[in-house]
């Protein structure tokens, strides 16, 4: 009788567990529409909100910056920016101001998230030049904007005046992502043309040194201040190195690998897979696949908010509108999704 009551005890412990695990797993906890051609997000501390930038399609032109509720992944404001529509995005806190890429004008734009207006929009660059990634200095207002263009460089604009200050050049081709480490006087960025890292000292304009990224066509980059976490598109991976270039793990992750972020609450990180329409979640620690969640047609962003719920920005599927065919609309682009 005693080791039936036993046996019952433990059985209904185990079942009584279950719902904590459940709820421990990663999950897609909500879904929704985050714009018009959306690319890329920040968060501000100061007001909360989820701000996605969209840069229209061919069949609705036009840009806008997105305001949405975190809560309810609502959209509860936007911000015009037609002329200069905005992919890549930025945030200073301190000063709360955006700064947007305009890849389409070879331009940057600073937009102030208080008034809700547009403070300043820079050109600056050859006929090559291709505004991809924003990476902020807070404690100097200091933005780095990275260059595409044939041969890449990194702009360089003076936060207190919203001004164009220099370039950092000669840093190879097809320069992408940007990461601090330990400190603002170096950049951690991306070579997709030759699957390197290049380590650029802000102070002397110049690149340090460069070592592999451990996969192929690496093209975003974040760090905990100690590893640097790259998503390589080409071979699909998510790769850890040290600062110093040692590899310390290749992670397949999914087609298209391009989103990157690390959670320092849960000490996760999260590769957005563009072509398989998935965001992998790894453990920081023992670099296993926690979860592959579809998240929306291509994954292409995430940001963490201070809680560690991770969101994701999901384009939309391409493609030119056909004569006489009725438009497809895809219900699972231009969306954002709420992984908690």
């Amino acid at each position: 009788m005693k080791k039936s009551n036993r046996s019952s005890f433990l059985l209904f412990a185990g079942l009584a567990t279950l719902p904590a695990l459940q709820l421990s797993a990663q999950q897609v906890e909500k879904s929704a529409p985050a714009g018009r051609g959306v690319y890329e997000a920040v968060i501000s501390q100061q007001d909360g909100f989820l701000y996605v930038t969209g840069a229209g399609s061919r069949t609705s032109p036009g840009g806008a910056l997105y305001k949405i509720d975190r809560a309810n992944l609502s959209i509860v404001d936007s911000i015009s920016l037609a002329e200069n529509p905005p992919f890549g995005i930025g945030i200073n806190n301190k000063t709360q101001t955006v700064y947007t890429t305009n890849t389409r004008t070879n331009s940057v734009s600073a937009v102030d998230l208080k008034s809700g207006k547009l403070i300043a929009t820079f050109n600056h660059g050859g006929e090559k030049s291709h505004t991809r990634e924003v990476l902020v200095d807070e404690d100097n207002n200091v933005i780095y904007v990275s260059d595409v263009g044939d041969p890449s460089s990194i702009w360089v604009i003076d936060g207190k005046t919203n001004k164009f200050s220099h370039l950092i050049e000669n840093l190879g081709k097809t320069l992408t992502g940007m990461a601090f480490v330990d400190g603002k006087d170096k950049i951690y960025v991306t070579i997709m043309s030759d699957n390197t890292i290049a380590v650029v000292n802000t102070k002397t304009k110049s690149i340090e040194k460069t070592f592999s990224s451990g996969g192929e066509a690496p093209v975003n980059i974040v760090s905990d201040g100690k590893r640097l976490f790259v998503t390589n598109q080409k071979s699909g991976t998510l790769t850890v190195l040290d600062t110093d270039g040692k590899l310390l793990k290749a992670i397949e992750t999914g087609g298209g690998a391009i989103g990157v972020a690390y959670d320092p609450v849960k000490n996760r990180i999260y590769s957005a897979n563009r072509q398989t329409g998935t965001t992998t979640v790894i453990d920081a620690n023992s670099y296993e696949v926690l979860a592959d969640l579809a998240t929306g047609s291509h994954p292409n962003h995430v940001k963490i908010d201070a809680q560690g719920t991770a969101y994701v920005i999901n384009k939309t599927k391409g493609g030119r509108p056909v004569e006489g065919q009725p438009v497809v609309v895809d219900t699972n682009g231009d969306t954002v999704t709420k992984i908690n």
